[in-house]
C-alpha cells in the first residue's frame, strides 16, 4: 500500500477529517489533502512522526522503512513526543533525529 492510501484509509479508520489531522500536524488540510492525492510523496522528518502519532501508527510503517509492526513502540512515542516539542518550540528537526539517535545508542549499551 502507497503512503498516500496509508494517510486516507487511516485517517478514515478513526474518523479523523483533514482539518483535523492537519491540525495536529501542524499543516494545512490543502497539504493534508495534496498527501493523500500523492501530490506531495515526501514528508519532513518531523511531519512523518506527528502524522504518525495522528493516525497511531509507526512512523516506519507509513513510510515502508521496514517490516515492523504498525503498533508504536516505547521508543517511537519517545520520537513523536520529541517531534511534538519541537514543533511547539521551534527546534530543528535534525536536532530531534540527534536526540534519537543518542537515545538509541544508550539503549543497547
Amino acid at each position: 500500500m502507497e503512503l498516500r492510501e496509508k494517510i486516507k484509509n487511516r485517517r478514515i479508520e478513526l474518523h479523523l477529517t483533514l482539518e483535523d489531522v492537519a491540525h495536529t500536524v501542524g499543516v494545512s488540510s490543502a497539504t493534508v489533502s495534496r498527501w493523500e492525492s500523492g501530490e506531495i510523496a515526501s514528508l519532513r522528518g518531523d511531519k512523518i512522526a506527528l502524522l504518525a502519532q495522528t493516525l497511531q501508527v509507526t512512523p516506519a510503517y507509513l513510510m515502508d522503512w521496514s517490516t515492523q509492526s504498525a503498533v508504536p513502540s516505547q521508543l517511537d512515542k519517545v520520537y513523536f513526543n520529541f517531534a511534538r516539542e519541537a514543533q511547539e518550540n521551534d527546534i530543528d528537526p535534525d536536532d530531534i533525529k540527534l536526540a534519537i539517535d543518542i537515545i538509541k545508542k544508550l539503549r543497547r549499551s
